[in-house]
Order: structure tokens, then sequence, then C-alpha cells
């Protein structure tokens, strides 16, 4: 179970102020339901849009899970600040930007395989 890690980079980003950048907000703000983002979506301006505005939404985007509940008051202690899908179901967790960029580039090989 990857949500107390997940949560944990999360709780690192607020911790040093840096903006979420929470794909689940933008997905919240698409009339026709999930999809594949776009460019174009990170820059849709809303209080809701962890790519443009910084700290947590104004309200919540979902009614979580009693999981994700528990990740998000015990989140996993470390020191990642990205995370990426692995394509497996799963994530590459980060340090640096540098790192998250090499983890992208495999995700991104892994969609044209």
């Amino acid at each position: 179970d990857e949500m107390p890690t997940i949560a944990g980079v999360y709780h690192n980003r607020l911790r040093i102020g840096m903006k979420l950048q929470a794909d689940p907000t933008i997905q919240y703000l698409l009339p026709d339901g999930w999809r594949r983002l776009t460019y174009n979506d990170l820059k849709i301006d809303s209080p809701y849009n962890t790519y443009k505005y910084f700290g947590l939404p104004p309200a919540p985007i979902n009614s979580p899970g009693k999981r994700a509940i528990l990740a998000a008051l015990y989140p996993e202690k470390h020191d990642y600040l990205y995370f990426v899908a692995d394509g497996k179901g799963g994530h590459w967790f980060s340090k640096n930007h540098r790192e998250h960029i090499n983890n992208v580039k495999k995700y991104r090989k892994w969609l044209k395989e």
C-alpha cells in the first residue's frame, strides 16, 4: 500500500511551501470525468488547481476511505518530493527534480510500449 508514502510526499511539500501539484485536483475540475491530463489542463484557473495555487484546495475533492484518512494522519516519514506512475499500478518516488524527470522518462517510455 503506497498511500502512506504518497501522503508523505504531500506532507513534505506542504512543510517546505511547495505546490502540491496533485493530478486528482485537476481531474476534479474536468466536466467529463477522468482522462489523461494535458498541459492545458494544468492551467485551469480554479482554487482547486494545486499546480497553480499553493496549499490545500478550499474543500475536499472526494470522500476518502479509511485507508486514505489514516495515511493522511500518519504519513510515511521520508525525503521524497515527487512521484510518478510506474505503469504497473505503483509509483516511482524521487527526492529531487532530476530524479523525477528520469522517472517521468521511464513512464513515457512505458506508455509507448
